[in-house]
């Protein structure tokens, strides 16, 4: 009887090693996976979007009309500078970005506008919401804020 107790309680303590092993192990996929959805992940526009020319000028017009759909659509998350410190931006997982990294200002405005469209988590697609010129115009508003570095010269109807 006591070999057969000690082979229980080998069993047993083999059990409650392969569980502790287990937990440990989806402990570490569960860290691994929080630490990865935190890390910024590039967002790329394909190519062909990438070289779309705006066709909205940006004037006066444009920019104030920009201006009233940022206000309305984009604000409450990145903030009336752009800079990702709206008043929503807390809720928002991931964060908004800051508009004026140079990363992001540098962006042609074909890769903006393909942005916009399409939308990522958080950030809605504005496709249905808005029409290609509200967009556009949005884009060109993204300039007033976040003018594109020296570096980089303006393109089609912006510059």
């Amino acid at each position: 009887m006591h070999q057969s107790e000690s082979f229980a309680s080998c069993r047993s303590r083999r059990r409650s090693f392969a569980i502790a092993i287990a937990t440990v192990a989806m402990l570490a996929v569960v860290t691994a996976r929080s630490f990865s959805a935190d890390a910024p992940e590039e967002w790329k526009a394909p190519p062909r979007a990438a070289k779309k020319q705006n066709p909205i000028p940006a004037d006066e017009a444009s920019n104030a009309a920009g201006k009233r759909i940022y206000t309305k659509n984009c604000m409450a998350c990145h903030g009336a500078g752009g800079r990702g410190d709206g008043p929503a931006a807390i809720a928002c997982n991931p964060r908004p970005h800051d508009l004026s990294d140079p990363k992001i200002a540098g962006q042609t405005d074909g890769e903006l506008f393909w942005k916009i469209t399409t939308g990522k988590k958080p950030m809605p697609s504005y496709e249905k919401q808005l029409t290609d010129d509200e967009r556009w115009q949005a884009v060109n508003y993204l300039r007033v804020l976040t003018p594109r570095p020296a570096s980089q010269p303006g393109e089609g109807a912006n510059k």
